[in-house]
This record gives structure tokens, sequence and C-alpha cells, in this order.
């Protein structure tokens, strides 16, 4: 694996619109184990960090660096930003979809092995989980608020107060409850679905958590202009719609319900 390998696999990720340089050092160090030069489109790789205890090349590592610095020249030549940060959401999105085209083509691969793979799914599970308790607790409070609002008590003063829950918490959990958002959906993925007011959007970013895409990805696909892939943004959108209006109807229900029994209605 040598400098001009490395570039002719780059190129096969992207068609890049500014040509660039990928640079052995051909040292090592301790602080980085690459970096892109601006000024002069350059790809810098310490090799030498990826030389193994046996001294084997861990060429999959070093691969991984230089598609790192590869985005960073994409962020710098194509997408234009201007941040002062370099490893924004956006950049991190641009690494993330560059890895994967690199998967699908064989050119990358991650070694994961056995145990590595059960703690990986473990801390999946843990997300989703804690994106259920999420929706659970969104369900609790909404029983909460219907119960205040009969007993003449003030809700504000229950949640925040007594509950402990702050209000911006309060909407986001009761939000994400009324989306009904699959199980299979992880916390990070289901709060920047929350955050979103447009339906198509919501949609969009839950069909990038479903195909396994990383948070970054999932807010790039509401940045752009969405691609109704096979109609299931679409559909998926119409579900979240009529779960909203399901939902709204179901509070309306109970509510005319109530009124009937206070009148000594059945």
């Amino acid at each position: 694996m040598n400098q001009d390998r490395v570039k002719d696999i780059l190129l096969k990720l992207h068609d890049f619109k500014v040509d660039f340089v990928v640079i052995f050092s051909g040292k090592k160090n301790k602080k980085i184990n690459g970096l892109y030069k601006i000024d002069k489109n350059e790809i810098i790789i310490h090799n030498r960090n990826f030389i193994n205890a046996d001294g084997k090349l861990n060429k999959d590592m070093l691969l991984y660096t230089a598609i790192h610095e590869a985005a960073h020249h994409i962020q710098y030549t194509e997408l234009k930003q201007k941040s002062a940060r370099a490893h924004t959401s956006l950049f991190y999105a641009t690494l993330d979809d560059l890895v994967d085209i690199a998967e699908k083509k064989g050119l990358y691969k991650m070694p994961v092995d056995e145990d590595t793979q059960k703690l990986i799914d473990e801390a999946k599970n843990i997300s989703c989980e804690i994106a259920a308790m999420q929706r659970k607790l969104g369900k609790v409070l909404r029983k909460l608020h219907e119960t205040c609002e009969k007993k003449g008590i003030r809700y504000d003063d229950v949640i925040e107060r007594k509950a402990q829950i702050s209000r911006q918490t309060e909407k986001r959990a009761k939000k994400a409850h009324a989306l009904n958002i699959p199980v299979e959906i992880g916390a990070d993925i289901q709060e920047a679905a929350v955050k979103e007011r447009d339906e198509e959007k919501i949609a969009a970013i839950v069909h990038a958590g479903q195909k396994g895409k990383s948070i970054d990805q999932a807010k790039k696909a509401v940045a752009r202009p969405i691609n109704q892939e096979d109609d299931k943004i679409s559909l998926l959108k119409e579900k979240i719609h009529l779960e909203r209006t399901i939902d709204n109807l179901k509070r309306h229900l109970e509510e005319v319900v109530e009124r009937l029994r206070s009148k000594g209605g059945e």
C-alpha cells in the first residue's frame, strides 16, 4: 500500500472536482494520523503510525485516515464550508458517506471481531432503550397533563418543581411519543427527528436511521433536496401524519367520554 494506491482508491469513492495529492510522511506522529493542507490540496498521512508491533501495515486503518482527509478536501473545495471548526456535522456526514461507499465496493473493511460486535450491539440496544424510555415518558406526561387539567393543578409547576423535568425535555418526550418512531431507531436519531417540525423531514431522518446511517448522515438528509427513494419517505410522512391525527382524535374522544360521564351519560 503506497501513496499512489491510496489515491487510486480515493478516486473510486467520489468524483472529485479539484485534484489533490497524497503524501506519505514516512514518520510516526503521536498526536495525529494525518492532516489536510488546504492551500496545497495535500493529504498527508503519517504512515508509520499504522505499523503493528509485528511490523505489518494496518491497511484499513491507514485507508480510513486517508478517507478522513479526503472528506476535508471535499469540505473545502466543493462544499465551500467556511466554518472555523473543521470537524462539523456536514464533514462527518461526508466522511461517513465515503466510508459507506468504500465498504460497499470492498475497498475498506472494519476489522470487527465477535467480542467487539457484541459490545456494538449492546451499545445500540441501549440507545434504542433510551429512545423507548423517552417515548414512554412522553406517554406518562401526556396523561399527567390531562390529570392536572381535570383536577385544577398547574401542570407547569408539577413538571418543573415536583417531577424535576425541564420544559424542553417535556416537549420532546411528548412529541417522541406522538410520532411513534420505530423501535429500531436509537436515541440520537429520534432526537434529531423530534427537533424537526416538517413531517417530510422527520420521515427522511427516520428513513436514514432505518437504513443504518449515522446521526450526521441523517441530519444531512434534511439539509438537501429529499430523494423519495421507493416512495418510502412519502409513506413514512403519511404514517406520521395519520398517527398524529389518530392520537389527536383519541384524546378528543377521551375528553368527550369524560364530559358525558360528568353529565350522567354512558
